[in-house]
């Protein structure tokens, strides 16, 4: 039998992994035809990596591989660069075999695919319907802007991709695939079960019956794209952001392998970094040290995570445990269900869903050239361009001192320039402040003293904002009325602006 490429053989031992007593093997190859099956005339395909989720091989000049089997674990491809497997009927693609049991064979095949160093991806995160009618307002919500929309390379779902509802995901995976692109939907801890008694990873056993490992990767263009189950699972419904040993193996042997001149994004569920101003631990610190020690010899990398329901951008530092040239950057995307499907209907029937920060439902786009990376937030239900909402008082007395207007800038973050204007004044700088959005906090409360409630869910309690500026308007403006303009300048040099009026009134 052919030599297992194993970087980890010894380390898997002193983790108490036992010794497989069977192997699986099989062949990657080129499948010309399309039709699954390897016919004459269809070569193996050299070089491609495959993995149980723990060791990780490359095939030989034939495309044989060979693993040790493990029980329960699942057998997968790892997509190459120019090449894609088999897609379902909903373009989930189809890269894995479950448990395929000792003495297996696992065969894989892939078709040529012409891709692109520059490429658009979309970053959808829970997504998370609790019944049909909140799939049909993700349907009215996202799905309806982006059906057979052309530009974009692949979709990810990080995480939480129905409210404790698999029964849903058809569904769901039924919406998406009007989209018309490949899809990796990652789990969440809203896609586990919690209460089931499977354990950990055996909580994540409905979702992977429904698409495949929890943790996979592919390469796409000069990126590796690498999907992580971090939702660890402590008994009962509760759980913390964490990555198991055998994770770890696997991550190890996979960035081993991967040049450091190439792209390495990380996809996870819940976030790295502590998700409020006190600081709470949900994500193992000790997890996130090693996490960042496996990629200090990657420099062009960038985290993805969602589970928030706001939106932010992190750049860790030394101060963090990160010890790289550049900061790294964590992208925590806007939950396309926003907050829950809730909040009062708006014009056409929808829930207006605002998240807790302000920031309205919708996605992110990814935009990959070569080793760059540059995120997009897009509103849904809005222009693309609406980046800022603006809080400015409706009337104000003259010669007013410390009034405040606030420009929520959704993606908004330190690199970015915020400024705004009265009428045809110069433009001087806002402040960042962390603080409730007013306008929402305005929303919230409004709930309360309502005559009757909304058809959904109330909107949840305001959350610190991330991507908030202050400033005041002059003190010494005309009686009359006048125009508040904000612009915010992101480090790709693009300028969003909005305008809002206001009126100086005697009392």
């Amino acid at each position: 039998m052919m030599a297992l490429r194993s970087f980890i053989a010894g380390l898997s031992l002193a983790a108490g992994w036992a010794t497989a007593a069977a192997a699986v093997s099989g062949v990657a190859y080129d499948d010309r035809n399309g039709n699954g099956s390897r016919d004459a005339g269809e070569p193996g395909l050299a070089g491609v990596q495959i993995s149980n989720g723990v060791e990780l091989t490359t095939t030989d000049a034939a495309g044989r591989y060979e693993l040790p089997e493990r029980a329960g674990n699942f057998v997968f491809v790892i997509k190459p660069s120019g090449w894609r497997p088999p897609l379902g009927a909903q373009h989930l693609p189809r890269f894995y075999a479950r448990d395929p049991g000792a003495g297996a064979t696992v065969d894989f095949p892939l078709r040529r695919s012409a891709e692109s160093d520059a490429f658009r991806a979309l970053l959808f995160t829970d997504t998370q319907p609790a019944t049909p009618r909140d799939v049909g307002y993700f349907q009215r919500t996202i799905i309806d802007g982006l059906a057979g929309a052309e530009g974009f390379a692949f979709g990810v779902t990080l995480g939480d991709v129905a409210s404790d509802r698999p029964d849903l995901y058809p569904a769901v995976n039924a919406a998406i695939a009007r989209i018309g692109v490949p899809w990796f939907p990652l789990v969440g801890n809203h896609d586990l079960d919690l209460l089931g008694g499977g354990g950990d990873p055996g909580a994540a056993a409905r979702f992977e019956a429904a698409y495949g490992p929890s943790t996979f990767a592919f390469h796409w263009g000069r990126a590796l794209f690498i999907a992580l189950n971090d939702v660890r699972y402590l008994g009962g419904p509760r759980y913390i952001g964490g990555l198991r040993t055998d994770q770890f193996a696997f991550l190890t042997q996979l960035l081993r392998a991967t040049p450091s001149d190439q792209l390495v994004v990380i996809m996870l569920h819940i976030p790295l970094f502590a998700p409020d101003p006190s600081n709470a631990v949900t994500f193992r610190l000790a997890d996130r040290d090693r996490l960042f020690g496996l990629l200090q010899s990657h420099p062009h990398a960038l985290i993805l995570s969602g589970h928030t329901h706001y939106q932010r951008h992190v750049f860790y530092g030394a101060a963090d445990g990160w010890t790289g040239a550049s900061p790294l950057h964590e992208y925590n995307v806007a939950a396309a269900c926003g907050s829950f499907w809730g909040g009062p209907p708006d014009a056409s029937g929808l829930p207006i869903a605002t998240m807790a920060d302000g920031t309205p439902p919708g996605y992110g786009i990814l935009t990959c050239a070569g080793t760059h990376a540059q995120v997009d937030y897009v509103p849904a239900r809005h222009p693309a361009d609406f980046q800022i909402s603006l809080h400015v008082p409706t009337t104000v007395a003259p010669r007013q001192g410390y009034v405040s207007f606030y420009a929520n800038v959704f993606n908004g973050h330190e690199g970015w320039t915020i400024e705004a204007r009265v009428d045809g004044r110069p433009w001087a700088a806002l402040r960042p402040i962390l603080a409730w959005d007013p306008t929402y906090a305005a929303a919230y409360l409004a709930q309360d003293v309502a005559a009757k409630p909304a058809p959904t869910a109330r909107l949840p309690d305001p959350a610190i904002c991330y991507h908030l500026w202050r400033a005041y308007l002059p003190p010494d403006l005309a009686l009359g009325a006048h125009t508040l303009t904000a612009r915010a300048t992101d480090p790709a040099g693009r300028v969003f602006t909005r305008t809002a009026t206001f009126a100086i009134a005697a009392p």
